[in-house]
């Protein structure tokens, strides 16, 4: 899927977390981890975080490394890592804070063609009274999170 990723990515034995290295300004840890948020629709979180050096993981931080596309594009992979294995489960993301999501969905956006050769996407809205709401991803819409599905 992406052309410009990290290719050098530990896997866990149970395909739950992912380790890689970002080597932009600065050479830093990353780790991505599934974990399961919705048993019977088999949805689960993707979330990313810095390992810092004492082994804590910081999941707030923007690392600023100068490589958030080429982060993105290994994302991307490991998705496609994990459904390859578990093709079964939906894989839920979002940005820590309004800023990161929605330079997320930009990159959605600019790969889309790309990302729907591999997964469905839906968006999901929450309105003012917490309310969310699952659509099919439409361009040009903002949302709080997504759910991506393996097409089979």
């Amino acid at each position: 899927m992406a052309v410009n990723h990290y290719h050098d990515i530990f896997i866990s034995d149970d395909f739950q977390e992912y380790d890689f290295v970002s080597s932009g300004k600065q050479i830093i840890k990353k780790r991505i981890k599934f974990e399961l948020i919705d048993e019977l629709e088999q949805v689960y979180n993707l979330s990313l975080c810095t390992v810092l050096d004492n082994g804590k993981k910081d999941y707030q931080t923007a690392s600023k490394n100068g490589d958030m596309v080429k982060i993105l594009e290994t994302i991307g992979i490991i998705a496609l890592k994990y459904t390859d294995h578990y093709p079964e489960r939906k894989i839920y993301f979002t940005g820590s804070d309004n800023l990161r999501t929605r330079q997320y969905e930009l990159s959605i956006f600019s790969q889309l063609n790309l990302v729907l050769d591999y997964f469905t996407i839906e968006g999901i809205t929450v309105d003012y009274k917490e309310f969310a709401l699952r659509e099919d991803f439409k361009t040009g819409k903002n949302y709080n999170a997504f759910i991506f599905t393996r097409r089979h």
